[in-house]
């Protein structure tokens, strides 16, 4: 009987453990509002701001589940940008998440000349996050990679116009954040996605934007900047973040060996679509007024792709597909 109950609950295990694909989400905000690059936001010091570029890394992601389980991803590093901050984390057999660690930065051992595992950053594929980058994430083969750049104007003459340039580019092998968080999984299908907010406006709590410039660096306020990451509690549980169970998606798709096409199931029509590498560089953004769509494979390297899609009534969906 025992040797039963035990085969039972093994079966049991396996039924309910299936493939998922698992999306990391990090929205954006400044306040209480989406931030958007090159739009006006006041500072909690008061401060108007227009932010120009706002770009990071992201690496090491570690998930805990399923009563103790643990799953690393120590190859995998992403640029999160204003645009892209949607990360997929691959097709796992998890079923209950419980929290999220994950760094801010690029690793040492990808970081400078001295890294184990780092190489000339000519030599990654343009769709690796460790490649060239526009504006630049890399300072040079002995300084390694700015882990986060913002750059803009602020006011420094107290009208409310954002007028004076600034620029901070944050460097430093041992400068790296660590972020821990729980998790709250939204399930649709055979996708998680877990939500999460970037608050960019503690991000740039006690920074004096206005008059610091161009600050290049891996100390003063280039090093605050990134412990601010921790101390001002930057990453936060997304309002939106629940437990619900969506069972319908927006989209039905189909893969042939040189096309991906994708529709919308909900009587609506394609608003827009933007086609990301895994690594976060942006492929092709693409406006419509179509029910379907289809990306054609053969200009795409091998690799892993996120379709981020928005319909007229404002809904959106990502979802990933393969190049062979």
């Amino acid at each position: 009987m025992r040797n039963l109950l035990l085969t039972l609950g093994l079966m049991t295990s396996i039924f309910t453990w299936a493939q998922k694909d698992i999306f990391l989400n990090i929205d954006p905000f400044f306040g209480t509002q989406p931030f958007a690059l090159n739009q006006n936001f006041v500072g909690n010091d008061g401060i108007a701001v227009n932010i120009e570029h706002f770009n990071y890394y992201i690496s090491d992601v570690k998930l805990f589940h399923d009563n103790g389980l643990q799953t690393n991803f120590p190859t995998d590093i992403w640029l999160v940008t204003p645009e892209q901050h949607s990360l997929y984390l691959g097709n796992l057999n998890i079923n209950q998440l419980d929290s999220i660690n994950f760094t801010v930065g690029v690793p040492k051992r990808y970081n400078t000349q001295s890294g184990t595992l780092a190489q000339d950053i000519s030599t990654y594929p343009d769709s690796h996050a460790l490649s060239f980058q526009s504006p630049s994430m890399y300072w040079g083969w002995a300084f390694g990679y700015m882990h986060m750049i913002i750059g803009g104007k602020a006011d420094s003459n107290n009208d409310g116009v954002p007028n004076a340039y600034f620029e901070m580019h944050n460097l430093g092998n041992n400068n790296q954040q660590s972020v821990t968080l729980p998790s709250i999984q939204t399930n649709t299908g055979n996708q998680i996605d877990l939500n999460y907010t970037c608050n960019i406006d503690r991000w740039l709590n006690q920074m004096p934007l206005s008059s610091v410039g161009v600050l290049h660096g891996d100390a003063g306020l280039n090093l605050q900047i990134l412990q601010n990451v921790n101390s001002q509690e930057v990453f936060t549980l997304a309002a939106n973040a629940n437990t619900q169970q969506n069972n319908a998606s927006l989209l039905a798709f189909m893969q042939t060996d040189s096309e991906f096409t994708f529709q919308v199931i909900n009587n609506q029509t394609i608003k827009n679509y933007v086609v990301f590498a895994n690594s976060g560089q942006k492929i092709v953004e693409v406006s419509s007024k179509e029910t379907k769509a289809t990306i054609m494979l053969e200009q795409l390297q091998s690799g892993i792709y996120l379709v981020m899609v928005e319909t007229d009534n404002g809904l959106r969906q990502t979802f990933r597909f393969v190049k062979p």
